[in-house]
């Protein structure tokens, strides 16, 4: 009878497993973006609004690329590699997961559904990381190429907690001394 209960309790919990587990795997969005750009700007607002929507398994790295040149020449390098040509091959925002790209996000509920959809709908047995392939390909390339990701959790983080307890220390004994000055005038 224990022999029995173990099995039946064994097929059910090789049943009960996911088949298809890609759903589960770390996906990265990646986001090359202008600083004065007005659409990357209002997209990454809406993303950082609704981060509690993003799955866990979804990472967005962004690239900026109007001020850094390797991260521009990564993100005309992952266009091509994608197959984008002629004037997209410079527009921002780019985003691209895994072999597949989006050019252009305005901000909105439709464009973050879009974005999610796209991510969720990679299928990791043939997950070619596109933009980390070309990282490696650069880098083997020149030695000293670099590119600067931030990630939306530090695009979007408060100010250092340091810094914000020595600014507060520094405002209250500006405030002291002026209060003392006031309090205790000096007679003459």
């Amino acid at each position: 009878m224990k022999k029995l209960f173990f099995i039946v309790l064994i097929l059910i919990g090789i049943t009960s497993m996911p088949i298809n587990s890609y759903a589960s795997e770390d996906i990265t969005i990646y986001f090359f973006r202008g600083d004065t750009c007005p659409h990357c700007e209002s997209s990454l607002n809406y993303l950082n609004e609704h981060k509690e929507e993003i799955p866990d398994n979804i990472k967005i790295v962004t690239y900026e690329v109007y001020n850094n040149s390797n991260n521009e020449k990564l993100h005309e390098e992952v266009a091509k590699k994608l197959g984008v040509t002629g004037d997209d091959l410079e527009n921002v925002p780019f985003i691209a997961v895994g072999n597949k790209y989006r050019i252009g996000m305005d901000g909105i509920k439709s464009d973050f559904d879009e974005l999610m959809s796209l991510a969720q709908s990679v299928d990791n047995s043939d997950y070619t990381d596109v933009v980390a392939s070309t990282i490696k390909e650069m880098k083997k390339e020149d030695k000293s190429f670099k590119v600067k990701a931030i990630t939306l959790e530090k695009l979007y983080a408060g100010p250092n907690k340091t810094v914000t307890i020595v600014a507060f220390t520094i405002f209250g004994v500006i405030i002291i001394g002026f209060l003392a000055m006031v309090l205790f005038p000096k007679k003459s």
